[in-house]
């Protein structure tokens, strides 16, 4: 037996944010000493790293230069792996054309010239799994801390970088709205974009853009070892930029190992997520009789027990949800029987959410 929906009348949808945390398993938080850097070919390892958690990868990380300061390889004739990332990035999140006609670059205030935003010749770039991420990350919530040296080689020196999405209106991107990146924790703002900005953020991409300007000026790393960009220096690392154009100029790795030497990173995911409730109405006149062939006796198809003959009982016990061809597309099962009669009435709520 079934019924028609009043849609008006019997049905609610409702959409609502549901955040979790972003790393596997729903986990927010996160040491640094917990990524791994997932196994890449040397091609792969000029534009990028991995950083997986239980296998998994959950960021990739790159350096990009405007001018290719810092590849492999750069010429007149040939285009620096950094300015194909360079350009790659800031044409994916650029909003004015005029920008990306004359190649302006991003530009914020860094610290480098007072109050005055500058064009980040430099910059790292951290990006998010969308499978871990889901629709968005969620602004106002994550913490990245980096550790690293400063230029005597000392360890210990440490940032901590949060957005100001709840303080400050967010500018425009192509894809969704934009956030200053600054020093503070999970939305407070220690140092405000006015004063220092260290990037952009991105939620909607799961994108980070950090200026190399800023991170270099908290966390230099030893000023012997700037050129090197391996694994060697781990222990010297920082975050000033190797301008060199040399096979081993690696300054991705930079990055990777300032995250990996992290206290840790917290982080959530955002998904929009509707919510239908179904509103099953089964009034005094409805479904007092079954189709249950135990329900009925002979050919004649009479009621099997002859109490029931004015008095039928039926017990619902599962709900489905057909649609106008009657192909089913849900079934739910109650947790116990609702009795029905012609002197009762019965409404079960089905709720869908994806």
């Amino acid at each position: 037996m079934n019924k028609q929906f009043n849609i008006a009348d019997d049905t609610i949808t409702t959409q609502i944010t549901v955040t979790n945390g972003f790393f596997d398993g729903g986990v927010g938080t996160l040491a640094g000493s917990s990524l791994a850097t997932s196994s890449l070919s040397a091609t792969q390892k000029s534009y990028y790293y991995n950083l997986q958690y239980n296998s998994k990868d959950h960021f990739s990380v790159t350096y990009g230069h405007i001018l290719g300061s810092g590849s492999a390889e750069e010429s007149t004739t040939v285009e620096g792996t950094t300015q194909a990332i360079y350009k790659q990035f800031f044409n994916f999140t650029e909003p004015s054309a005029e920008n990306l006609r004359d190649g302006a670059g991003w530009s914020m205030i860094d610290g480098t010239n007072g109050a005055n935003a500058v064009t980040q010749e430099g910059v790292y770039i951290l990006t998010t799994e969308r499978l871990q991420m889901k629709d968005r990350l969620n602004p106002g919530t994550w913490t990245i801390n980096l550790s690293g040296s400063n230029t005597a080689g000392a360890a210990g020196v440490s940032l901590s970088l949060t957005d100001d999405s709840k303080t400050v209106e967010a500018e425009s991107a192509p894809f969704g709205p934009r956030y200053h990146i600054v020093e503070g924790s999970a939305g407070t703002v220690t140092t405000a974009y006015t004063t220092k900005t260290y990037g952009f953020f991105y939620p909607d991409a799961g994108l980070m853009v950090f200026s190399a300007n800023a991170l270099s000026s908290s966390i230099p790393g030893d000023a012997e070892y700037i050129t090197s960009g391996s694994d060697a220096t781990i222990l010297n690392n920082g975050l000033a930029q190797d301008l060199t154009v040399t096979e081993a100029t690696d300054n991705a790795s930079k990055i990777r190992i300032a995250i990996q030497r992290g206290s840790g990173i917290t982080l959530r995911s955002e998904e929009q997520q509707y919510v239908y409730d179904y509103f099953c109405r089964a009034k005094a006149s409805e479904f007092n009789l079954s189709q249950n062939p135990t329900f009925w006796s002979g050919s004649t198809y009479e009621i099997r027990h002859s109490d029931m003959v004015t008095n039928p009982q039926t017990f619902v016990s599962e709900v489905g949800l057909m649609d106008v061809n009657g192909d089913v597309l849900a079934v739910g099962r109650l947790s116990s029987p609702i009795n029905k009669n012609f002197s009762s009435e019965a409404i079960v709520k089905v709720r869908l959410t994806y």
